[in-house]
C-alpha cells in the first residue's frame, strides 16, 4: 500500500435522512440511525450504493459541553480500549427540530456493543435525550473523524481505510450554499452521477483545505482526471 500523504482530524458535512432507531430506548435515551449511503443521485434514477450490514447511529446530547469535538476524540480511544473494540464513535452535530445539536455518531457492524458504549459515555457525566417518538427527518450532518489520506494523483486522494471515499482538493474555502449549489451542477450539466457528495475540511501542513468529498462503488477511478476538472471549473470560478 502507498504511504500516507495526509493525516490528521477530517471534518466531514452532508445532508442525509434521519429517524428513530430500532435501538431506540436503550438506556432510555433517544437514538437515532441513518442508512450508511445517502443516496444523493437516487432521484436521477441511477443505482443507489446498497445498503450494507452496518450501523449509523446517532446519540444526542442534552446540554451543550465545552470543547466538545476534542473531548469525544479522545474518549473514544479510551472507551475502544476499555471494551477491547475498534469502533467509531466520532462528535458530530445535526440539525434536530430546528435545533443545533451536538451529537455522538457510532459506525458499527455489531450493534450489541451499544448499550455497552452508552454506559462508558455516560460514566464521563455526559447527559443524552430521553427516549421519544420521532419522524424521519432530513437534516445537515456534521462529524470529525481521524483519516489517512493517500494520493492519487496531484489534488486527488483516497482514504487509506474507507472503501469508495475520495477527496478532490479545490483552491478554495467554501461554504455550505456553495457546495450544494456546485454539486447538483456538476451532477446535471454533465454524466457524473453516480456518488454521494460531501464537503469535508482538514488543517494539515500548516494549511486549511477544503475537498470536495465523494463516496461510491460505482465510480470509474481512470475518469477522476475528468471529474477533477469538472470540480475545478465549477468551485474555482
Amino acid at each position: 500500500m502507498k504511504s500516507i500523504d495526509i493525516y490528521g482530524t477530517t471534518c466531514y458535512n452532508f445532508e442525509d435522512k434521519l429517524g428513530r432507531s430500532s435501538y431506540s430506548g436503550l438506556s432510555n435515551i433517544l437514538i437515532l440511525e441513518s442508512d450508511p449511503n445517502p443516496n444523493y443521485y437516487s432521484w436521477s434514477n441511477f443505482p443507489p450504493n446498497k445498503h450494507q450490514k452496518s450501523w449509523r447511529l446517532y446519540l444526542l446530547i442534552k446540554k451543550s459541553i465545552n470543547c466538545f469535538q476534542d473531548r469525544i476524540l479522545r474518549q473514544s480511544y479510551t472507551i475502544n480500549k476499555n471494551l477491547n473494540m475498534d469502533i467509531d464513535i466520532l462528535p458530530g452535530q445535526i440539525i434536530f427540530e430546528n435545533i443545533e445539536t451536538q451529537c455522538i455518531r457510532i459506525n458499527t457492524n455489531d450493534a450489541s456493543t451499544l448499550e455497552s458504549i452508552i454506559n462508558e459515555l455516560k460514566n464521563t457525566g455526559i447527559e443524552f435525550i430521553k427516549d421519544k417518538k420521532v419522524k424521519e427527518f432530513e437534516t445537515v450532518i456534521f462529524f470529525k473523524k481521524y483519516t489517512e489520506l493517500v494520493e492519487m494523483q496531484e489534488g486527488v486522494y483516497k482514504d487509506s481505510k474507507a472503501e469508495g471515499m475520495y477527496f478532490f482538493e479545490i483552491d478554495k474555502l467554501i461554504d455550505w450554499d456553495i457546495f450544494i449549489k456546485g454539486v447538483k451542477k456538476i451532477k446535471n450539466s454533465c454524466d457524473f452521477h453516480l456518488f454521494d457528495a460531501f464537503l469535508s475540511f482538514n488543517i494539515a501542513k500548516g494549511k486549511a483545505v477544503d475537498y470536495i468529498g465523494i463516496y461510491s462503488k460505482h465510480c470509474e477511478k481512470e475518469r477522476f482526471s475528468e471529474l477533477k476538472e469538472n470540480i475545478k471549473k465549477v468551485f474555482s470560478s
